[in-house]
């Protein structure tokens, strides 16, 4: 018609189509309107297509078809973020072949009905198969954060979790140009000769998938790791160098800090040896009461009760004792090595990647240099002798068992590789409890000599 839209009916497939159309062409009157359909019918006869169906209702049963955008803020530096954008299907276009679910028929979804289902695709997930070949749903890669119609294209974009899946998305990066992406939808359609109309629809989702895979082989995918970092191999030398000075400083420092408080540990223990064999026989004592009030449910409180003050007390004296001190006092607040830390390491600079190998090697060297320290520190309280044991407190059966050692294997003394094996499988791993945990092992006499 002059002046108005043309449909084009050179075919049986654009025939069809402008069947389709007629209705939803804008800018004509009812007599045009009418006028077209009947050159489009005069048209189909021709061409011997069947229109016996053109005026009954669209088919409502739902469907599944393989074909596929959210808008979050953009996260700067995520490690589990690694965008993407692409053209997921096309509108007004046949598909190029028969997508899954539709028996067989190839689909042919209008820009209006996509128009209509766009928000749909806001956050929904991106899925992959293993050979990259179809759909599985059960495999989640990313999602969708973003889409649009331009011309006839339907384009996403979003972002794949590039820390949960790193040989995926290396995978992806390496062969995105022979990628591109089908969409997933809850449809309903009505026949058109040879093709399957769309005439709304729901989409659920999208897969990565080869581009001769697709029902649409022209669709795309461009896919990029966030901060990719170009620099000379000078230039890497030169960060790491930068990176690795204070580390390497630290290291030395502490390695002299653990040398000299080995020493004076060492010295430490042979001074005080005398102090701690008198003290002794007393804290082993203390425990083995409170092991009587234990068996007999006395004293049982949690935090106050005598039994855990009784213990409490054999530890305090045995660390004056390990310093030389003789006990007069006993204080439940502030005693020993209960305010004993950890010495921090000093962290990395920010803007140092910590997940690096070369750093993070030698920020974990300079975490176990500062648990030698903690050793040797522990190591000052700890009696190196003990008098001969009559009976076995009860703590320290408790250590035993929970390590899987039996009573009649510690008749040569337990090795400081044992209680370490021991005090990791019953749990005592806080610096106080081991020191504690060890002063009654050595007082009930199972320190090997």
């Amino acid at each position: 018609m002059p002046g108005k839209r043309k449909l084009p009916i050179n075919d049986e497939t654009h025939t069809s189509l402008a069947w389709d159309q007629v209705d939803r062409t804008q800018g004509l009157s009812e007599a045009e309107r009418s006028e077209a359909r009947a050159r489009i019918l005069r048209r189909a006869k021709e061409l011997g297509i069947d229109t016996s169906d053109w005026d009954k209702s669209v088919h409502a049963a739902a469907m599944t078809l393989w074909g596929m955008s959210l808008n979050v803020p953009e996260v700067a530096n995520h490690p589990n973020r690694m965008p993407f954008s692409g053209v997921l299907t096309f509108v007004n276009q046949p598909s190029d072949l028969p997508p899954g679910g539709s028996g067989g028929k190839r689909t042919y979804l209008p820009k209006d009905v996509a128009e209509k289902a766009l928000e749909s695709l806001l956050g929904m997930a991106v899925d992959f198969s293993a050979d990259l070949s179809a759909h599985d749903v059960t495999r989640k890669l990313g999602v969708i954060t973003g889409a649009e119609i331009v011309g006839d294209e339907v384009r996403i974009e979003g972002f794949f979790y590039a820390h949960d899946f790193p040989q995926e998305c290396a995978r992806i990066q390496s062969e995105k140009e022979d990628l591109g992406f089908s969409y997933e939808v809850t449809a309903k359609t009505r026949p058109m000769g040879d093709l399957l109309q769309i005439v709304s629809c729901v989409f659920t989702g999208a897969a990565v998938l080869y581009k001769d895979k697709a029902a649409y082989q022209s669709t795309s995918l461009a896919a990029q790791a966030e901060q990719d970092i170009e620099m000379t191999k000078e230039e890497m030398e030169a960060l790491l160098a930068a990176a690795i000075k204070p580390l390497t400083t630290q290291i030395e420092g502490v390695t002299k800090d653990v040398a000299t408080m080995k020493a004076a540990g060492e010295t430490a223990l042979q001074a005080n040896r005398e102090t701690r064999d008198r003290v002794a026989p007393h804290a082993t004592a203390l425990r083995n009461c409170a092991a009587a009030m234990e068996a007999s449910g006395i004293g049982l409180h949690s935090s106050q009760g005598h039994v855990k003050v009784l213990h409490h007390m054999a530890a305090s004296m045995e660390a004056d004792a390990a310093a030389g001190k003789l006990p007069h006092i006993f204080r439940d607040h502030d005693w020993g090595f209960s305010a004993a830390a950890a010495p921090t390491p000093t962290p990395a600079p920010a803007a140092l990647d910590a997940e690096n190998p070369v750093i993070k090697s030698l920020t974990d060297s300079l975490s176990a240099l500062g648990t030698k320290v903690d050793d040797i520190k522990a190591a000052a309280f700890k009696a190196a002798e003990a008098p001969a044991r009559k009976t076995i407190p009860s703590d320290v059966m408790t250590l035993l068992a929970k390590g899987g050692i039996k009573v009649e294997d510690t008749k040569e003394g337990l090795t400081e590789g044992q209680i370490d094996t021991m005090l990791q499988a019953a749990g005592v791993t806080g610096i106080s409890a081991r020191i504690a945990a060890k002063q009654s092992i050595a007082a009930a006499g199972l320190l090997r000599k």
